[in-house]
């Protein structure tokens, strides 16, 4: 008679011939290859973290507990949280973007000490305004989560050079999970890097539409760390053309944001373009330290009025930096509401090359999504380390089989099955 583990195989075996999802559900206009549905949901810990801070009287308490623990949408495994503060602490030595950071004069853990000081009104904060410290909150964490995105795009390149890794779980894997942080899990973007990137292309019409134009380099980088299509230089490509773009973003609103607050000076504009402005000040710094430190300046969060004359030259600082950046000013585009004509400014240069062609969406990949629901702990020890995925136990292969079959009751069941007959032979 065989044996009831034997037996439990065969049958999650057969139900492997049922008709399944034909392809991991798509985020936005991108198509992954790998189950990201949960690193997508950061969005909603963005979103728990702003409603911390809404109102007159911010919860900062709150807001901390759920930067620190996470607020169990974005979950690891069902006793581990995914968290804002675990992307903040990652070490991420040896990658681009961040190496760029610390480059331009940036600590460690910038972005975890920048945070922490918000919450508790201290360092730069300190005696700031509530409008001030919610809003560069509100605004940083989005930068925050750009910046691990990066780390996930630089991580599928690596595993991508590794033939063990180059694989749909490895190396695109890692490239999906960077798509999933830039675009959230809502259908629309919401509380993401990517719905920062939509309002400016509102507020720059006349420019790259970044929203639309970002994904075919997120679909060629995919392709280039996949096993089959695989090349190093036109991931790489890929990857770089993505920060030129995420640059375009976020110069336009330190632009916007820093002219309107010297028009017509407002707490929220000015910490809007100083918080914005952070999130790519290292990558700005690297192809032009003039721009960065000159918007830097201007933007200055201790500052209690703008000075005028502060958007002419940090605008002219950043359109002589463009070519060095390769971008055009056609790339950023014009203010759709200026407020400030700057009477001395140059003719801006269109001497940069055209943005790279990208690639189609890939085909689905077989394979389904599950929401996974978490415990959120004051120990979780959250950095989204890939190799926690090497190891696998009874629990994490009954979970896979779940997930693989669509969580049918059959398999349930039959899944359970495995661990009792396991025990019975100990």
């Amino acid at each position: 008679m065989p044996s009831i583990l034997a037996t439990a195989i065969a049958s999650l075996a057969a139900l492997a011939a049922w008709p399944r999802a034909a392809g991991y559900p798509a985020l936005g206009a991108y198509m992954p290859v790998s189950n990201v549905l949960e690193h997508s949901q950061i969005s909603s810990d963005v979103e728990a973290f702003n409603d911390a801070l809404a109102g007159d009287e911010p919860n900062y308490a709150g807001a901390e507990e759920i930067y620190e623990h996470g607020a169990g949408n974005s979950c690891k495994s069902p006793t581990q949280a995914r968290t804002l503060q675990g992307f903040a602490t990652k070490d991420m030595t040896g990658e681009t973007f961040y190496d760029t950071f610390i480059a331009a004069g940036f600590a460690a853990e910038w972005w975890d000490k920048w945070m922490l000081a918000a919450l508790g009104g201290t360092g730069t904060f300190s005696g700031l305004s509530r409008t001030k410290r919610v809003t560069s909150l509100k605004k940083g964490a989005l930068g925050l989560v750009t910046l691990y995105a990066s780390h996930e795009l630089e991580a599928a390149i690596d595993k991508a050079a590794i033939p063990e890794t180059l694989s749909d779980s490895g190396s695109a894997h890692a490239w999906d999970e960077g798509w999933a942080f830039y675009y959230g899990a809502a259908a629309d973007g919401a509380n993401s890097p990517w719905e920062v990137a939509k309002k400016r292309d509102g507020d720059f019409p006349n420019g790259t539409e970044v929203m639309t134009a970002i994904v075919p380099h997120f679909n060629k980088g995919l392709i280039a760390v996949r096993n089959g299509t695989y090349s190093a230089s036109e991931a790489e490509a890929a990857r770089d053309t993505i920060y030129k773009l995420w640059a375009v973003t976020y110069i336009r609103a330190a632009l916007k944001y820093l002219q309107l607050a010297e028009k017509f000076y407002d707490e929220k504009a000015h910490a809007e373009g100083y918080a914005y402005f952070m999130a790519i000040d290292g990558w700005v710094h690297s192809k032009s330290p003039t721009a960065a430190e000159t918007m830097r300046s201007k933007l200055d969060i201790t500052l209690t009025s703008i000075p005028a004359g502060s958007y002419c030259e940090a605008k002219a600082a950043l359109e002589a930096g463009y070519a060095a950046m390769g971008l055009n000013c056609s790339n950023v585009g014009t203010f759709t509401d200026e407020k400030i004509t700057c009477s001395e400014a140059q003719a801006c240069a269109e001497s940069a090359d055209a943005l790279p062609a990208g690639a189609d969406a890939v085909a689905g990949v077989d394979g389904t999504a599950t929401d996974m629901q978490c415990v959120v702990t004051e120990d979780d020890d959250d950095h989204d380390d890939h190799d926690d995925h090497d190891d696998h136990d009874h629990g994490s292969d009954i979970s896979a089989a779940i997930t693989r079959f669509g969580g049918s009751a059959m398999a349930i069941a039959l899944a359970a099955l495995v661990p009792s007959a396991a025990a019975g032979a100990a």
